[in-house]
């Protein structure tokens, strides 16, 4: 069986804490230690975070469950690709066979949270360029006016598989709106992007 959390459907876990290696389960969440040692919880379960940060292993939480439809904890290799680029990589066809070949040797084409989070270790994760801040922009703004505003955020945002209001859409643009217009700009998106790395 399933159970959901109001931010993660959650793979079935014991009912009480139990304890393994580097994390435990907590109730229907992964008591994980990211590689700065800060405590994270997630709907997977993960023993090796590869050292990646509690805030990087919760986007790759967020992608891998977009893809996780069953809530069982693995996604298919077609699904893989379609996490990475959630997150902003866009392996070749030959990269990707390679990527998957070496985390997946039985090719059985199922991958864990785990798995993944160790594929993602072939990416350079480093800070965003100018280039890839200039791509993410684009994605949200869609008719390219050169801000993004709270019916962009709203379509993006529903598109992508989270139904919210316009109203938290609204709240969205808000937080990163430095100028108070009611749309971020380059220079805003840049600026709240940068901070959040």
């Amino acid at each position: 069986t399933t159970t959901s959390s109001p931010a993660f459907a959650t793979m079935t876990a014991p009912a009480e804490t139990v304890t393994f290696g580097m994390g435990h389960w907590d109730g229907d969440e992964f008591v994980a230690i990211g590689a700065a040692g800060t405590e994270i919880r997630l709907p997977y379960e993960l023993y090796d975070p590869c050292g990646f940060r509690a805030t990087e292993l919760r986007d790759f939480a967020w992608a891998f469950q977009c893809s996780d439809i069953l809530g069982d904890g693995v996604v298919s290799s077609r699904e893989v690709r379609r996490c990475f680029e959630r997150l902003g990589e866009s392996p070749t066809d030959k990269e990707l066979l390679n990527i998957l070949n070496s985390a997946d040797p039985g090719a059985t084409g199922r991958h864990s949270f785990q798995q993944f989070v160790k594929m993602m270790k072939t990416f350079d994760r480093s800070l965003m360029t100018e280039e890839e801040l200039v791509r993410a922009f684009k994605v949200f703004d869609r008719d390219q006016s050169g801000s993004i505003d709270a019916i962009e955020m709203h379509a993006l945002m529903t598109k992508l598989g989270f139904p919210i209001t316009p109203l938290e859409a609204n709240n969205i643009i808000e937080e990163a709106d430095a100028d108070c217009t009611g749309a971020v700009t380059f220079n805003e998106f840049v600026t709240k992007v940068l901070n959040n790395q």
